[in-house]
C-alpha cells in the first residue's frame, strides 16, 4: 500500500503565478479560495516513513475552523486492477479522525466546498451491517475545531486500505488484524494583526507621520512597537486605504481597494507609492493569510475577523506632508502686509 500523502498548500510549492509576489506589491492575490483544482502536485506525505516526523512536513498544521482534504495514492490502477471494479471488487479507505476522545466527522455532500471540490465529499460506509470510519473514496474532507490543539491533545488519523471481492475481505486475518497507521494533525491560530494592549478593541487611533513617497511603518517590535503580526510565513494583508486633503472636511476617499500586500516577513511595510499625495490616510486591514490559512478548502471559514484578529476600521492613521520645497507651494508661501488697501 502506498503511503497516505497530505495537502500542504505551501506558497513556496505553487505555481508562481499563483502566490508568487514581490515584496511591497499590491496586487490582487488569490484570496478566496486555494489553487482549482487541487493536483497530486499540492500534497505531501505526512513524513519520510509514513509516520515519524521529518523536517518539514511530519506533521500538519491546519487553520482553527479550516476545511481540510486529505488523500491516499490509489495503489491499483489500470492492468493491475480485477475487471470486475465497481461490481465485485473494491477498494476501502479508513479514515479515523479523533480529538479529545471525540471523533470528527466528515462534511457532508452539500457543504460550501462541493461546487469547487466536488470529490472532497464523504461516502456512504461500505460494509454490511456499516462498519464505522470505512469508505470508498480515496479523498476526504474534515471542519477542523474552532480552538487550537495543545501539544499531547492534537487531532489522530488512524488509516488503513483494505481490498474486498465478492464481499469479502482479502489479505485479512480478523484474529491479527493490520494496525492503522497513525498521523499526527496540529491546528493552530488564525494569523493575525493586533494592536498591542488589547487586541485592537478599545486600544487609541496608531498614528505615524511621514513625507510624500515615504514608505510608512508600523512598528511590530520593541521599542515603539504598537502592533503585533501573526501568522508562518508568506503572510498577506488585504487593505482598503482611504485618504483627504489636509484641512478637508470631505468624506474620504478609497485610492485602493481590497488590495493585498504581501509582508517582508512580520514587517507591517506599506510602499511609498501608495501615498503619492498630501493628507491623512486611514489604513482599514480586512483580512490576513499566511501559508496555513490559505490550505483550506474553506476561505470564509479562516478569515479575520475585523476587531478581533486585526484593528478595528480606522485605527491605523498616516499623516503625509509635503517634501521640503517641494508642492503644494501654499505649505511654504512667504507672506508680507499689503502695500496697498489696508492703510
Amino acid at each position: 500500500m502506498k503511503r497516505i500523502v497530505l495537502i500542504s498548500v505551501l506558497a513556496a510549492l505553487l505555481p508562481l503565478s499563483l502566490y508568487a509576489q514581490s515584496v511591497h506589491s499590491t496586487t490582487p492575490m488569490p484570496s478566496s479560495t486555494p489553487p482549482w483544482p487541487i493536483t497530486e502536485t499540492h500534497f505531501v506525505d505526512f513524513g519520510a516513513d509514513g509516520q515519524t516526523l521529518d523536517t518539514q512536513e511530519g506533521w500538519d498544521y491546519v487553520t482553527v475552523g479550516s476545511l481540510m482534504p486529505y488523500r491516499v495514492n490509489v495503489p491499483l490502477a489500470g492492468a493491475d486492477m480485477p475487471k470486475q471494479e465497481g461490481t465485485n471488487f473494491r477498494i476501502d479507505y479508513k479514515w479515523h479522525f479523533s480529538h479529545s476522545n471525540t471523533v470528527l466527522n466528515m462534511p457532508t455532500t452539500g457543504g460550501p466546498f462541493t461546487a469547487t471540490h466536488p470529490s472532497a465529499a464523504t461516502a456512504a460506509p461500505t460494509m454490511s451491517p456499516a462498519t464505522p470510519n470505512w469508505y470508498t473514496t480515496n479523498e476526504v474532507s474534515i471542519r477542523m475545531p474552532l480552538t487550537p490543539t495543545a501539544t499531547g491533545s492534537e487531532i489522530t488519523l488512524a488509516h488503513n486500505t483494505r481490498f474486498v471481492f465478492n464481499g469479502e475481505i482479502l489479505c485479512f486475518d480478523p484474529s491479527n488484524p493490520p494496525a492503522d497507521l497513525t498521523y499526527r494533525i496540529k491546528v493552530v491560530p488564525k494569523p493575525s494583526i493586533k494592536l498591542t494592549a488589547t487586541g485592537g478593541a478599545t486600544d487609541p487611533d496608531v498614528e505615524i507621520v511621514a513625507c510624500v513617497g515615504d514608505d510608512v511603518l508600523f512598528p511590530v517590535t520593541n521599542p515603539g512597537a504598537n502592533l503585533v503580526v501573526d501568522g508562518y510565513d508568506k503572510i498577506n494583508v488585504q487593505f482598503t486605504l482611504w485618504h483627504r486633503p489636509l484641512g478637508s472636511t470631505a468624506a474620504p476617499t478609497a485610492k485602493v481597494t481590497g488590495e493585498w500586500l504581501e509582508l517582508d516577513g512580520k514587517t507591517l511595510e506599506f510602499p511609498g507609492s501608495l501615498f503619492d499625495e498630501v493628507g491623512v490616510y486611514t489604513i482599514d486591514i480586512l483580512n490576513v493569510t499566511d501559508r496555513i490559512s490559505r490550505k483550506s478548502l474553506d476561505q470564509v471559514a479562516v478569515a479575520a475577523t475585523v476587531g478581533t484578529d486585526t484593528p478595528e476600521n480606522g485605527k491605523l492613521k498616516v499623516y503625509i506632508y509635503p517634501q521640503s520645497n517641494s508642492t503644494p507651494e501654499t505649505m511654504n508661501d512667504v507672506q508680507h502686509i499689503k502695500n496697498y488697501g489696508l492703510l
